[in-house]
């Protein structure tokens, strides 16, 4: 009777994970950071915070940039039944590794080393044509508008006046002022 008993007692392993990482793999710095912007956003101080609209703006507070789909997938998976989080969820949100939620900042290099994939001609620059080429159909894609949008952004500051030639080095300078946490 005593080992049925003890065998009853015995918490899962994601529970005695949970019990022994109550911050769930997150470093100090990045529990800090990611709970102050839990806590800006949870507007009534009731620990809750609403997946739709809130949980978006929350996501890209921290520094991610994720498409709808992204948004979508993460929500399907933690929402169950309910319409808010709490900052326990949230946590452990950014810090699942299963799959990996956070993505790390692009450095300028690796933008760099990507638009050279496309420069056939080695010459530093694309035309607009294949840069909208490369957002709407390679990575993280970009749907009709957000491409709209990166182009009328990426003409009005990188263009080679009379040409259709975007400097990709150029480019990624303007994107790191535009977002330097968020490329």
């Amino acid at each position: 009777a005593a080992a049925a008993s003890s065998q009853e007692q015995q918490p899962s392993a994601a529970a005695m994970a949970d019990e022994q990482d109550p911050d769930y793999g997150l470093d100090a710095n990045a529990l800090a950071k990611y709970t102050e912007a839990y806590n800006i956003w949870d507007k009534q101080q009731c620990d809750l915070i609403p997946w739709t609209p809130d949980f978006s703006g929350l996501w890209r507070s921290i520094g991610q940039n994720p498409t709808e789909a992204e948004l979508k997938e993460i929500q399907s998976a933690w929402a169950s039944d309910t319409l808010h989080f709490r900052l326990d969820t949230f946590k452990k949100i950014c810090g699942s590794d299963n799959p990996r939620y956070i993505k790390d900042a692009i450095r300028p290099e690796q933008l760099i080393e990507a638009f050279k994939t496309y420069d056939k001609d080695g010459t530093g620059k694309l035309s607009v044509a294949q840069l909208r080429y490369v957002v709407q159909f390679y990575g993280d894609r970009f749907d009709e508008a957000e491409a709209d949008e990166f182009i009328a952004f990426t003409v009005a500051k990188c263009s080679e006046e009379g040409t259709d030639l975007i400097d990709y080095e150029f480019l990624v300078e303007e994107l790191m002022k535009r977002d330097p946490a968020n490329v």
